[in-house]
């Protein structure tokens, strides 16, 4: 019995090991038995599509390692050659994603991030409702320009410092004097909770502040924050249960929040290629034709999640009808504890710099050039798209060439006024000011290993289409065409979001949209019908800490419990699902055009009029479902 116990003890302490050298071994009668026929290269590609597979959801190797197999894994097994390959590694997708990454270090290195949450929070009130509100809503819109962990990391000290500061019935007396513990945490630059914060919200030599108030001053300091002018107090129970909705609802809006823009999530950017490695003479889809489907689709499950979590931990059933009550509670909190917390984090960031306004100024410029690049909406007499890069050689100009642009210019851009002329600062030292950006900063905070997983995804979907594994897929998926459009899209949609929740989205994604574009065309329907809104389920990681780095940070707070994220997660998740196939069964349908085959898509030719006589028979059959028979 023991030795059986110290074998499994073995296994499970290299079961990482064991998977990297079984997986290749099992598998490798694909290849083998196919070498000699014409199929050898759908063989071999499913062989490396497999080992990916395994490798991405056991994380047996690093997710970016893995990303790099198909650099010696095709070459090898005849699918493409090496140099073939690395193009995916350097592709203009590619670069969108590290301009978009190195904007959002700039933003986070000015604190323009801080300013921006912050001010929502004081704009929009510390009472529990509108407080979840305020921070859902500046999680969400961060969320859709820089990275969804860093908005996370910067938010939840916020949290544990409001929650910490709540004064319950089981404390002592009210009108003595409280010592608020705050610490200052180095990588946000925000007060983290002296007692709830751990890992990594905490350091050994973190500043200590202590921040007194009396309570004697105003009686309406007396009151717990969290109060109802019905109530005399709060229990610890009902106190935590509010710390567990503020936390959970900020890991929830950054992964929501990178629904909206196509640079809001690394999946989107994927998709994006997918589509255009895939359908090369397709108009794609742009800055623009992403985010008129994905910021209200986000909308509406950010709203959406803000009820279902209000109800949850809030016992808030009663939204309206309690105007009055609320806006005397505001008058109310402007004095509270939590309101003094977020005020004083506000003052200490200072005034606006001339660095964030040099930010701001290029934030607001490079969105609206990404607006306005190629208004696919509308067109000119000749056909070409109606934007600013009119003036420019027709598809030379793309969303990585705009970013590029404003990103160098960040490079150059001096964080102080200029020193010369009319604008010279005689306070300020001879010495230059540092630029917005600089490259040790940039070495510092970029993901570098984020480019090597896209670029293995993108590599994964050329060598699919490459070796004619999208062929073989495409006929067998032809057994599916019996299967209703919006049935199709909810199965996919429920499968990718629920398989997210075991494995990092990225993986997902590369790995099931090439998949989905060839099941699109074996049923005749338009690609991005499951396309965009696989990408998006994608997004859905609300259950466990595996699915995402925001629900990890958050689950590493004191008041959370793996029980709590999956209770409130599971049933988020099917929220999140059902409006977004209703989406895409509404709005998503004109603007992406998805009633008809496009003429693009390689399957146009066998399905003719498929999709009109699928879309024909849909309608009889809500008309005969709805209409009783005379």
């Amino acid at each position: 019995m023991a030795k059986r116990t110290s074998i499994c003890n073995v296994l499970l302490r290299h079961w990482k090991a064991i998977i990297l050298l079984v997986t290749p071994v099992i598998f490798s009668p694909l290849p083998i038995h196919f070498s000699s026929t014409e199929n050898s290269k759908i063989a071999a590609c499913g062989y490396a599509v497999i080992i990916m597979a395994v490798y991405w959801a056991s994380e047996a190797l690093p997710l970016p390692v893995t990303g790099l197999l198909p650099i010696f894994l095709f070459p090898m097994l005849g699918i493409q050659s090496a140099r073939d390959v690395s193009v995916n590694y350097a592709k203009d997708a590619i670069f969108l994603l590290i301009g978009s990454v190195m904007f959002a270090i700039a933003i986070e290195r000015w604190n323009l991030h801080k300013r921006i949450a912050l001010r929502v929070l004081l704009t929009v009130g510390v009472e529990p409702k509108r407080l979840m509100l305020g921070m859902m809503s500046a999680t969400a819109f961060l969320s859709m320009w820089i990275n969804n962990t860093a908005t996370t990391a910067m938010m939840v000290p916020t949290v544990e410092n409001i929650t910490g500061g709540i004064p319950t019935d089981d404390e002592s007396d009210p009108r003595e004097k409280h010592t608020l513990m705050q610490k200052t945490d180095e990588k946000t630059g925000l007060l983290s909770a002296g007692a709830s914060g751990r890992g990594a919200y905490r350091k050994p030599e973190d500043l200590v502040r202590i921040v007194e108030y009396d309570d004697a001053e105003d009686k309406t300091q007396d009151e717990p924050l969290f109060l109802n002018e019905e109530s005399d107090g709060r229990s610890r129970e009902q106190a935590d249960r509010m710390a567990k909705g503020l936390l959970l609802c900020i890991c929830y809006a950054a992964n929501i929040g990178g629904i909206a823009t196509l640079t809001g999530s690394s999946t989107n950017i994927l998709a994006v290629e997918v589509i255009e490695a895939l359908y090369p003479e397709s108009k794609g889809i742009d800055f623009a034709t992403w985010f008129f489907f994905g910021f209200p689709t986000m909308l509406l499950i950010l709203i959406v999640a803000y009820i279902y979590l209000l109800w949850l931990f809030l016992d808030c059933s009663c939204l309206l009808g309690c105007r009055k009550r609320c806006r005397e509670h505001w008058m109310r909190n402007q004095s509270s504890a939590a309101y003094l917390v977020v005020k004083k984090q506000y003052n200490e960031l200072g005034p606006v710099s001339f660095a964030e306004k040099v930010v701001l100024f290029h934030f607001v410029l490079l969105v609206l050039l990404w607006f306005f690049r190629d208004m696919k909406f509308l067109h000119l007499e000749n056909g070409q798209a109606a934007g600013w890069t009119y003036y420019f050689l027709r598809g030379y100009v793309t969303d990585a060439s705009t970013v590029m642009m404003i990103i160098i210019s960040l490079f150059f851009w001096p964080s102080r006024p200029p020193n010369f002329m009319c604008c010279r600062n005689r306070e300020e030292a001879s010495e230059p000011a540092p630029s917005i950006l600089d490259w040790e900063t940039v070495h510092q905070k970029m993901p570098w290993g984020l480019v090597f997983l896209i670029g293995g995804g993108y590599a994964l979907a050329d060598g699919i289409e490459v070796s004619g594994l999208s062929v073989l897929l495409s006929r067998l998926f032809k057994s599916a065409s019996g299967f209703l459009p919006v049935t199709l899209v909810l199965i996919v949609t429920t499968l990718v979001a629920f398989v997210t929740e075991l494995i990092s989205n990225a993986p997902v994604a590369a790995i099931a949209l090439p998949i989905l574009a060839n099941l699109a065309e074996g049923i005749c329907i338009h690609p991005f019908h499951l396309l965009v809104p696989a990408t998006i389920a994608s997004a859905f990681a609300f259950m466990l800490p595996v699915a995402s780095p925001p629900n990890a940070i958050v689950l590493q707070s004191d008041k959370i419990q793996l029980y709590d994220m999956v209770k409130s997660g599971f049933l988020l998740n099917i929220i999140g699902i059902l409006v977004l196939n209703i989406a895409i069964g509404t709005y998503g349908f004109p603007l992406y055009g998805l009633d008809t085959l496009p003429p693009w898509a390689k399957a146009h030719r066998f399905c003719n009029n498929t999709l009109t006589t699928v879309a024909t028979s849909t309608s009889a059959l809500l008309n005969s479902t709805l209409v009783p028979d005379v």
